[in-house]
């Protein structure tokens, strides 16, 4: 079940700390030029990205710059970038390349291609372990997670969609609101994979992302939801 950890009010933003399930495959891979090691992407941006060694021990270290590839379902782009961060599971580094990797990371990352690589990750319950009432979650390596929680009826209880460091959320009883993630934390235990999501809620609803989460929906395969969860979605979010 996605938990409600707790919340902190920072004048008139909140910050809000949740649990979710996460799933343990990427096929989103950057091969850096200078050691031809590849590495997972766990979170990526039109600005930078989180990787991490897929085996042994990363030897950069913070203010390296590296260049390489990113690989996604056969398509690639080159990349050069600077490390801003090193921890024990991951490095985060910034895009150096200018208005020109910004551009090429836009296409990369474009409405189409996220919504071409979304899988139903729900219909994975039988090989791992998924919160009974997570109704649908559809997933896209890196950028994009659509959650659908239902309450015990079986009526729909929460969406929530996951974009870039972006997020909307629509909640039964509160209606609609956006917010922008801080950090993500494994929190794995021998039973389940999840992550910490740290969430600064905006004061009011930000329609810029909304209308990008508007974008996707109205782009992904209806077939990988219910007729009625899809045009469910589209009456709260206003998807037109």
């Amino acid at each position: 079940m996605e938990r409600h950890l707790n919340l902190i009010k920072t004048g008139h933003q909140e910050i809000e700390k949740r649990i979710f399930p996460r799933f343990p495959f990427s096929y989103l891979v950057f091969r850096a030029n200078s050691n031809a090691k590849s590495y997972q992407v766990k979170d990526i941006s039109y600005n930078g990205m989180s990787i991490a060694l897929k085996d042994g021990e990363s030897t950069f270290s913070e203010g390296d710059s590296i260049s390489g590839e990113i690989h996604w379902h056969g398509v690639k782009v080159e990349v050069s970038m600077l490390v801003r961060r090193v921890s024990a599971d991951s490095i985060g580094v910034e895009f150096t390349g200018g208005r020109s990797t910004e551009i090429a990371m836009k296409d990369f990352l474009s409405i189409s291609n996220i919504a071409k690589s979304m899988k139903p990750i729900h219909e994975y319950k039988d090989q791992m372990e998924i919160p009974s009432n997570l109704s649908f979650w559809l997933r896209c390596d890196g950028p994009f997670e659509l959650f659908i929680w239902k309450h015990a009826d079986g009526e729909v209880s929460k969406i929530q969609i996951i974009m870039m460091a972006n997020f909307i959320e629509w909640n039964d009883g509160k209606g609609l609101s956006s917010g922008k993630i801080l950090s993500v934390r494994n929190t794995d235990t021998p039973l389940t994979n999840e992550e910490e999501f740290e969430f600064l809620i905006d004061d009011k609803l930000d329609e810029e992302k909304l209308d990008f989460a508007k974008e996707i929906i109205r782009e992904i395969n209806h077939d990988l939801l219910s007729k009625e969860v899809y045009d469910f979605i589209c009456l709260k979010l206003s998807v037109s």
